[in-house]
């Protein structure tokens, strides 16, 4: 549309022609979605057997739980030393904020909506002029940053683009209250009074909602609260909001037009599961892929379940040995009885199932569960491993999908989590209380058996987000979340990696420790076994590895360790006690008696304080 003069006519057909391209998107997601529902949804009866296995339910079930469960924990960096204090400070705020939304529950219904068809999160600041405090969600506060499911019934787009990060203009449609739109004072109020209530808006599509509503509903709640429907579009070009009413007539000038003051990417974030489409903006959703095997395996068992249904066994005689025949019938079980012509009475079977029908349903799930990235294993459902080698290989190869889609929630979420951090970052009146574990250094106290070189610890400190410790430019920082920091672990596997951790390495960090100590090679005990046990998803590492009791009693058995020269404490030659220095010498940096209370200079020549267990921290001995 270069050099034509873009009217605003033009806009209002333009997005009506948006909404014509998802059209047929919206009926197949429709027609998923009551399979997904089943057919007792919102009905108080249904024909029995109409859906005895419902497959895409059940693979929904499983990739949900195992995409999210908890909620994310961003890690946020700088390539700047002195801001690395205040990224810690601001992802604390946004996980905070995250749990405040309820991001968590937000989170899982993208998912469902990614594979359906595609996830649209929106991310804003709950303000005046925004339709989510106009909507459902009152637990938002205003000034507060939010993150919220657009539905796909509502969303429209540029109907021309080839990828949806090129589209020209995104929106969505909203129902709100036409008082709430007057007294806003935003909009138009001449065109906000001339809007036709929903009940009388023919243009919008049969959507989801109406598989849980009555036909009378949505009228009477518009009557009730004269709803009205209007669009809210973004234009990236122009970096720029706009309001118009989601009808079919156009209209000269819109509702409102505003300058979009949000994050450099725009308000909305997108989540699918399947590779690219080229040049298309809509991604393949993967229910659409399995919809077929799952209607396969529903005729195939109905079929299996009417064969059984009309089996049936019958006595057959000939009509002389009819009092043979009632003998027969009038026996209990067990019974002996005398009849004159054995053949003359048979049972017969007629009807019944075929085994065959089972074995093709069997591969008609077997197939839905390859299409599906191996659901069955991965819920431990079903494994078609006859051994543990195989259920093993299995496993990794059902992972691979798994982990891409995890991925895929990963790189999707920290997109969500960079927005509302934005909001943060720029919000000048800020005051947010958080807990942060501050790291306490090095020191040397009076142990009862002599001096004890303290280690590193981690303590809990309250700290305030304000506007007054912002440092630098928002795209002085990186944002990503941290893996598995959304999954759920099994209790039962939480523990063998516990144990695997006591017993394996710790007693293998140890020894490296040593042999790197008795070698003259820096090296670190304490962050070799911290990032083990992060690989190892041991979160509470912190709290026994920096405990200042526990270290103390450590460090003083330590200290009386025999060492090779057959003397017990930190003397030449090493010993267990110089493991815990972390690459320094093994000498403690003192002079004379245990009870001494001299300061002297340690191996790098910088003094060292020696402090008495009932002294407070910060006074010499």
């Amino acid at each position: 549309m270069a050099g034509k003069e873009v009217t605003i006519k033009k806009v209002y057909e333009a997005v009506r022609l948006g909404e014509k391209r998802l059209h047929n998107f919206r009926a197949a997601r429709l027609m998923f979605l009551k399979q997904y529902a089943g057919p007792y949804y919102d009905k108080p009866k249904a024909e029995i057997g109409a859906m005895p296995i419902s497959l895409i339910y059940n693979a929904i079930s499983i990739l949900v739980p195992n995409l999210v469960t908890n909620f994310p924990k961003t890690l946020i960096t700088s390539r700047f030393m002195n801001y690395r204090g205040y990224a810690e400070l601001l992802g604390l705020g946004v996980d905070h904020l995250a749990r405040e939304i309820d991001l968590r529950t937000e989170l899982r219904r993208w998912i469902v909506d990614g594979l359906f068809t595609l996830g649209i999160m929106k991310t804003g600041l709950a303000t005046s002029d925004s339709l989510v405090s106009f909507g459902d969600d009152t637990q938002i506060d205003p000034g507060q940053p939010y993150a919220r499911i657009i539905d796909f019934d509502d969303f429209v787009l540029d109907p021309a683009c080839k990828r949806i990060e090129e589209a020209s203009f995104v929106g969505h449609r909203a129902r709100v209250p036409r008082q709430m739109l007057l007294d806003s004072g935003l909009f138009d109020n001449d065109m906000v009074t001339a809007l036709s209530t929903t009940k009388s808006d023919s243009s919008r599509q049969k959507g989801v909602d109406e598989l849980s509503q009555q036909k009378t509903s949505s009228t009477d709640v518009a009557d009730l609260q004269d709803l009205v429907d209007i669009r809210e579009l973004w234009v990236p070009a122009a970096k720029a909001m706009i309001w118009m009413p989601a009808e079919s007539t156009s209209y000269d000038r819109y509702l409102r037009i505003a300058d979009y003051d949000g994050p450099e990417k725009g308000p909305f974030t997108y989540l699918s599961f399947t590779p690219p489409m080229p040049n298309n903006p809509m991604p393949v959703p993967p229910v659409g892929i399995w919809y077929d095997l799952h209607i396969a395996a529903n005729d195939m068992l109905r079929k299996i379940m009417d064969q059984a249904a009309r089996q049936k066994d019958i006595l057959t005689y000939q009509p002389h040995a009819q009092d043979d025949a009632e003998s027969i019938k009038n026996a209990g079980d067990g019974d002996i009885i005398g009849i004159y012509n054995v053949d003359g009475a048979k049972v017969q079977s007629f009807g019944g199932q075929q085994q065959s029908n089972e074995a093709h349903l069997a591969q008609i799930s077997y197939w839905f569960n390859l299409m599906s990235g191996n659901t069955d294993q991965m819920g431990g459902t079903r494994s078609d491993a006859e051994t543990a080698t195989q259920a093993t290989i299995l496993q990794q190869n059902s992972a691979v999908r798994t982990e891409d889609m995890r991925d895929l929630v990963y790189i999707a979420t920290q997109h969500v989590q960079e927005k509302l951090a934005w909001y943060l970052h720029t919000d000048p009146l800020i005051h947010l209380p958080l807990i942060k574990r501050t790291p306490i250094p090095a020191r040397v106290v009076m142990g009862p058996n002599g001096p004890i070189q303290m280690p590193p610890r981690m303590e809990e400190e309250q700290v305030i987000l304000t506007d007054d410790v912002r440092e630098g430019d928002f795209l002085d920082y990186h944002f990503s979340i941290e893996q598995k920091s959304m999954s759920r672990v099994d209790p039962n596997k939480r523990l063998q990696q516990a144990m695997l951790f006591a017993s394996k390495v710790l007693p293998a960090a140890a020894q490296a420790a040593m042999v790197c100590q008795q070698m003259g090679v820096p090296f670190s005990f304490a962050k070799l076994v911290t990032r083990l046990a992060k690989e190892l998803d041991i979160e509470w590492i912190d709290e026994v590895f920096y405990d200042e009791g526990f270290q103390a009693q450590v460090l003083d058995m330590f200290n009386k360790t025999p060492t090779p020269d057959g003397s017990k404490g930190q003397s030449p030659g090493g010993g267990m006690g110089a493991i815990l220095q972390n690459g320094q010498p093994g000498n403690l940096p003192f002079k004379g008696s245990m009870g001494g209370s001299e300061l002297q200079p340690n191996s790098a020549g910088a003094p060292q304080e020696v402090m008495s267990e009932s002294q407070p921290a910060g006074m010499g001995m």
